[in-house]
């Protein structure tokens, strides 16, 4: 992994503006786009960007120099975290100013996440581990106690136990009970493991996506593992999005393949990818108002958004852009 890597967490937008607005947030993070040219003045703009109205329309507010955007996810606090190949940056005003958090030994951050029962705690995850912050990023700890190999490419923080994290790792899913001071092997041994999802109506259901060998749920809280794999023809999966007002239905993104939908909660899968010009989906996002209104993030092909519940897909914006990271607040 290059130190070009960055992610983006996105503690949400200030609690008047939720006051006043009552409207969702959707948070999309853009990497880079095959259009840019060396010295070109009418380069596309990368970074941060904001809807508030479902993904018609974006606004950009990321950092003011030339950053590439890996991730976004929105919480509650109002600040915006983001990682980058040198560190972890914060703002504090909503993206038009940041600072970095971290000093030379936290590089390659691949996400952030923050705490559901305390904004304070925010944890990284980078090629080199995890790394955890309890007082708002002021310092970092290094936290890998556990860990084989401590490349660590998604965190899970157990909404019902927020000591419980889940980290997907290059050896399969790792588990802490402690915040992430000690770590234990926790299933999918020898699975590249990329993404981890917890079922919005079941706390102890789990979803990982993995390289090259599908999707595995648990419905224990990670005790035991199953694959899940019917009909699904692209065995590589980015990103699981699940509809919040109705958790049997579940979106993939894949290697190849677009995106591929459930409408058992993951018993079985069918292709979904009508009008996607791009197959590899990096990033999915079910608006909760209007749930049948999906996004996808594309590597090169930029975002698509459907509002057929993924029957249907039509360009949206960022043209041959990479879409890496897509969230609502």
């Amino acid at each position: 992994m290059g130190s070009w890597l960055v992610a983006i967490l996105l503690s949400g937008v200030l609690c008047s503006d939720l006051l006043v607005a009552q409207q969702e947030t959707v948070y999309m993070a853009v990497l880079n786009s095959r259009k840019h040219r060396l010295g070109a003045l009418d380069n596309p703009t990368v970074g941060l960007f904001v809807s508030t109205d479902a993904g018609a329309t974006w606004q950009h507010k990321g950092w003011t120099g030339y950053i590439r955007t890996f991730y976004s996810e929105a919480g509650l606090d109002g600040t915006i975290w983001s990682g980058c190949g040198n560190g972890v940056l914060r703002s504090t005003d909503r993206g038009k100013t940041w600072r970095i958090t971290t000093g030379g030994d936290v590089t390659e951050v691949l996400k952030v996440k923050v705490s559901p029962s305390n904004p304070k705690t925010v944890y990284a995850a980078t090629a080199y581990g995890v790394f955890k912050s309890t007082d708002r990023g002021e310092t970092w700890q290094q936290k890998n106690q556990g860990f084989g190999k401590p490349f660590v490419a998604d965190l899970l923080i157990d909404r019902s136990k927020t000591k419980r994290v889940f980290a997907a790792t290059e050896e399969g899913v790792f588990l802490s009970s402690n915040g992430g001071d000690q770590w234990r092997f926790a299933g999918l041994q020898g699975k590249g493991v990329r993404f981890i999802a917890q079922d919005p109506k079941k706390a102890d259901r789990l979803f990982v996506g993995t390289e090259e060998d599908g999707v595995n749920i648990s419905e224990d809280g990670g005790k035991t593992w199953h694959p899940s794999n019917g009909g699904l023809g692209h065995l590589t999966v980015y990103v699981i999005a699940i509809d919040p007002s109705d958790s049997t239905k579940i979106y993939l993104g894949t290697h190849g393949g677009g995106v591929y939908r459930s409408n058992d909660g993951g018993k079985s899968w069918t292709q979904k990818s009508h009008g996607l010009q791009n197959p590899d989906v990096h990033a999915l996002s079910v608006i909760p108002s209007k749930s049948n209104i999906i996004l996808a993030g594309t590597l090169n092909g930029g975002l698509y958004r459907s509002i057929d519940g993924g029957e249907t897909w039509q360009f949206n914006s960022q043209e041959e852009a990479q879409v890496w990271g897509l969230s609502v607040q």
